[in-house]
């Protein structure tokens, strides 16, 4: 397996462990308000870093380019700053949230839209 596509599956794994002790730290202390963080910790990280990480797999000549690498990077820097500034949004200091959780957000998006080309690029047929 080439090493980005271990590298995503991998982190897949911490996402989705961290996830589940997130979700079992809620529901023991009654803190339900960090349900969106939580969320975006199971969808972004645990989900479609296994997509992501499966698509590479498949594809290790596109797992050897550096736009792959870029994708990585904005996806995964954009989901733990988003995770963090949901964590704090939501915990009430809203002017420290807000802007964390936009700048996450916006590095996701990018991450979304270099996924997008890497499937495309995929899934180019020849003629």
């Amino acid at each position: 397996m080439n090493a980005l596509a271990a590298f995503h599956l991998r982190a897949a794994a911490i996402y989705v462990a961290l996830g589940m002790a997130a979700g079992i730290a809620m529901a023991a202390s009654q803190h339900f308000e960090y349900g969106p963080a939580h969320g975006h910790l199971n969808l972004l990280g645990f989900a479609s870093s296994a997509i992501y990480g499966l698509v590479l797999k498949d594809r290790p000549d596109l797992a050897a380019t550096r736009f792959a690498v870029a994708h990585a990077i904005l996806a995964h820097l954009g989901l733990v700053v988003m995770t963090i500034g949901l964590t704090i949004l939501f915990s009430g200091d809203v002017a420290t949230g807000e802007p964390v959780a936009k700048a996450g957000s916006v590095l996701v998006l990018l991450g979304g839209l270099a996924f997008i080309k890497l499937v495309f690029a995929a899934t180019r047929r020849s003629i």
